[in-house]
């Protein structure tokens, strides 16, 4: 029921992202026929999606009423397992939505590799913020995401990245003085030089 819901949430957010697309092509003037009807598509879809969502939570509160919180056993592993796995944060979040420990770790191991992830970028991109992975995790949204937000941070930052494909010439008196000593050896080697006699 859970991972109904985070495919309910994922779609709503599909569509949501689609209508900020369509409102962003056409920013400064006014949506073409075309546009406005998939403008509206998509934000029908949203309405539908929250009340799919609302109903899908209804029923996830019914069944944790009904069967109690979590056990003992379980709760303990789960916080173990979010000790382990580097988000002990994690723990509490996991805990007041009563999932499985089974889910639990899938969900401590998306939690891993997004944070993995933030710290490669970092490598490359040090003012993409360290907390970066958490917070999208808690806006509901998965790794590849998450993967996605690191690309086009790189990608924006490799944009303003100048690259030139020579070595650069060294001005000044270094350039003069090799300049010169470089035309007297062509001269040399041509054999037009002055001989002194």
């Amino acid at each position: 029921m859970a991972a109904d819901l985070a495919a309910l949430r994922r779609d709503r957010a599909k569509a949501s992202a689609r209508m900020s697309e369509i409102a962003a092509a056409a920013r400064g003037r006014s949506m073409t026929d075309d546009e406005f009807a998939s403008f509206e598509t998509a934000a029908g879809e949203v309405t539908r999606l929250d009340g799919a969502i609302a109903a899908a939570e209804g029923q996830i509160e019914t069944a944790r009423e009904s069967t109690g919180a979590i056990g003992r056993a379980d709760a303990a592993e789960i916080a173990r397992l979010c000790t382990a796995g580097g988000v002990p944060a994690m723990a509490a979040t996991l805990l007041a939505e009563g999932i499985g420990v089974d889910e639990a770790r899938q969900r401590i191991a998306a939690a891993g590799e997004a944070r993995n992830l933030v710290a490669l970028a970092r490598a490359k991109d040090p003012s993409i913020p360290e907390d970066l992975a958490a917070t999208m995790l808690a806006e509901g949204k998965g790794v590849e995401a998450i993967r996605a937000a690191l690309f086009d941070k790189l990608v924006a930052g490799e944009a303003t990245t100048s690259i030139a494909s020579h070595v650069p010439v060294e001005t000044g008196q270094a350039g003069a003085a090799a300049s010169s000593a470089s035309m007297a050896r062509e001269i040399r080697r041509a054999g037009l030089a002055k001989t002194e006699a």
